[in-house]
């Protein structure tokens, strides 16, 4: 059961890697189409999203879920570090 959690763990690594550099390259061809309006729009819209988040923060149901999911996250990586330093 480990091993298939750290391959499923793998995949979606993987996954989330292919779906940065495909941001990557959306983002860059609205720059070159919009040149600085397009920084004003995505300034906007992280405003409005950061203020939206701030809002879920405020539900205790989130706060608690976002604190489990960060400490969680936070114990693979000391795991990750402690057993390798150089995978850090």
């Amino acid at each position: 059961m480990g091993q298939s959690l750290h391959e499923e763990i793998e995949v979606e690594r993987k996954k989330n890697l292919e779906d940065i550099i495909h941001y990557a390259k959306w983002e860059a061809e609205a720059v070159k189409k919009l040149g600085r309006k397009w920084f004003d729009i995505r300034d906007r819209w992280l405003w409005e999203s950061f203020k939206a988040d701030k809002e879920m923060w405020r539900n205790p149901k989130v706060r608690e879920a976002l604190i489990k999911t960060i400490t969680f996250i936070d114990k693979l990586k000391r795991k990750k570090c402690a057993s390798d330093p150089l995978k850090c």
